[in-house]
C-alpha cells in the first residue's frame, strides 16, 4: 500500500456504502485488504483503535472485488439450485426432500459464514419438518436452528432450542441425534459458565453414544468437552486424562478435522501448567490446521495470551488484532467482548492509563444479557486486575466486587487464572 492519503478507513466506507446483504462480501474483502494505519499503528492511539480504524485502499479493494463478485455469483447460483429444487420436491409431495433440501442451503449459507441466512433457512426446514410430521426431521433441524443461533451469540435461543431437539429426540431411534442435541445443550451452558449443567449434558450424550457403533467422531467430542469442563473448574490434573482418550480415539478413527481442537486444548492446558511456550507450538499448529472464522478466532486469542503471558507484547496486540478481524470477517459478534477483553489486558500490560476504553466496549458488546454474565464476570475481573497493576485501587474495588457477583450469579466461587481458562473454585460457604 502506498500513499496513506489515498486510502480511507473502514468505518468511514462502511457508512459510505449503504447497508445491503449483496454488499457484505466486499466489505469482508475490504477488512481483508485493510492494513492499521503506519502513523498510528504502534502509539497509544493505534493500540486503543478498534478495527475501524484501518485504511482501506480503494485500488486494492477495486482489484479484489472481481474475486468477491465471482465468489458470491457461484454461490447465489448454489442457493437458487436450492430454492429450485425446493419447490420441485414441495411441488411431487416429497415433504422429507422439502426439509432436507432447506437444511442443504443452510449448511451453504453456514460455509460462508452467513449466520441471520443460515438461521433462515434452518427456520423454513423447522416449519417444514414440523407440517411433514417427521420427529426425526423436526430434531435435526433443530440442531441445525441451536447451532446457527449459537453463532450468532444468542445463547438463550440456542438453549431453549438445543433442549427442545433434545426433548424431541427421546423415545426416537436417533441415538446421534440425541447425542448431538445433548453435546450442543452442554456447549451452551459451558460458554455461560455453568459447568455443572454442562457436564450432565455431556454425560447424558456418553450414554447415548454407547449404542453407537463403530465410533464416530461425536465419541471423541464428547470426551473432550469433559476435558475442557474439569480443566474450567480448576481440576487440572483430572481433565488430563479425558484429553488423552479423546486424542486417542479420534487418532484411531482417524479424524483429521480433530486436530485443530485437539492441538487447541493441548495449549490450553500448557496454560494451565504455566508452560506458555509449549503451549504457543500447540496453538501455531492448531491454527495451520484450522477452518472456519471461528476457530481460528479463537486460536489466535489464545496465541495472544500465550505472548502476553511472557510479556511478548507486540505478538500478543498482533494475534489479538488478527482475531478481531476475523470476528468482523464472520459475523462473530459474541467473539468481540473476548478480543476487546484481550487487547485491553495487553494495553494494561503496556502501562496505557487510556486502555479501560477496550474494556468498556467489551462490556458495552456483552450488553446486559443472562446469557452474557459470563463473559462479562470475566472482563470486569480483567477490567479490575488492569486498574489495580495501574495503582487505581479506588476503581479497580467496585470492579472486583462487580466480577466476583457475577460469578458467583452462576455459582463459581473463584475467578480466572491470569494466563488459563481455569476457575480454581473455593468451597461455597
Amino acid at each position: 500500500m502506498g500513499d496513506m492519503s489515498d486510502t480511507i478507513d473502514f468505518d468511514s466506507l462502511r457508512r459510505l456504502l449503504p447497508d445491503l446483504p449483496e454488499l457484505r462480501p466486499l466489505l469482508d474483502a475490504a477488512l481483508r485488504v485493510s492494513v492499521p494505519d503506519p502513523d498510528e499503528a504502534w502509539t497509544s492511539a493505534g493500540e486503543l483503535a478498534t478495527v475501524g480504524a484501518r485504511r482501506v485502499d480503494p485500488a486494492a479493494l477495486a482489484r479484489e472485488s472481481d474475486r468477491v463478485a465471482a465468489v458470491h455469483r457461484r454461490h447465489v447460483d448454489a442457493i437458487y439450485e436450492v430454492v429450485a429444487e425446493v419447490l420441485s420436491s414441495k411441488a411431487s409431495g416429497d415433504g422429507q426432500s422439502v426439509v432436507r433440501t432447506l437444511l442443504r442451503g443452510a449448511a451453504l449459507e453456514e460455509a460462508a459464514g452467513r449466520t441471520e441466512e443460515t438461521m433462515a433457512f434452518a427456520m423454513a426446514a423447522v416449519d417444514a419438518a414440523r407440517s411433514h410430521d417427521d420427529p426425526v426431521l423436526t430434531t435435526l433441524a433443530l440442531r441445525r436452528l441451536a447451532r446457527a443461533s449459537r453463532a450468532a451469540g444468542d445463547l438463550d435461543s440456542a438453549s431453549r432450542l438445543y433442549e427442545e431437539a433434545l426433548a424431541g429426540s427421546r423415545g426416537l431411534d436417533d441415538a446421534e441425534g440425541l447425542a448431538e442435541a445433548a453435546i450442543g445443550a452442554g456447549n451452551v451452558q459451558e460458554q455461560r459458565g455453568r459447568w455443572d449443567e454442562a457436564e450432565a449434558r455431556y454425560q447424558q450424550a456418553r450414554t447415548a453414544l454407547e449404542t453407537v457403533s463403530p465410533p464416530t467422531p461425536a465419541h471423541w467430542h464428547v470426551l473432550l468437552n469433559l476435558h475442557i469442563v474439569h480443566r474450567s473448574r480448576g481440576d487440572v490434573e483430572r481433565s488430563i486424562d479425558w484429553l488423552d482418550r479423546a486424542s486417542a480415539l479420534a487418532e484411531a478413527l482417524p479424524d483429521p478435522a480433530a486436530v485443530p481442537l485437539l492441538e487447541n486444548a493441548r495449549g490450553q492446558l500448557e496454560m494451565a501448567q504455566e508452560a506458555p511456550e509449549r503451549a504457543e507450538r500447540h496453538f501455531v499448529d492448531a491454527l495451520q490446521a484450522a477452518n472456519g472464522l471461528w476457530a481460528r478466532s479463537t486460536i489466535r486469542l489464545n496465541l495472544a495470551e500465550s505472548h502476553l503471558a511472557r510479556d511478548r507484547l507486540l505478538d500478543a496486540a498482533e494475534h489479538a488484532r488478527d482475531a478481531e478481524r476475523d470476528a468482523i470477517v464472520g459475523s462473530l459478534t459474541a467473539k468481540l467482548p473476548e478480543v476487546y477483553r484481550m487487547l485491553g489486558r495487553i494495553a494494561a500490560a503496556n502501562r496505557n492509563p487510556d486502555g479501560f476504553v477496550l474494556f468498556e466496549r467489551s462490556l458495552e458488546l456483552s450488553g446486559s444479557a443472562s446469557a452474557l454474565t459470563f463473559e462479562r464476570a470475566q472482563t470486569l475481573q480483567a477490567y479490575a486486575m488492569a486498574e489495580q497493576a495501574l495503582d487505581h485501587p479506588e476503581s479497580a474495588s467496585p470492579l472486583w466486587i462487580r466480577a466476583i457477583e457475577a460469578y458467583r450469579s452462576l455459582g463459581i466461587n473463584g475467578v480466572r487464572r491470569p494466563w488459563a481458562d481455569c476457575f480454581d473454585l473455593e468451597p461455597t460457604t
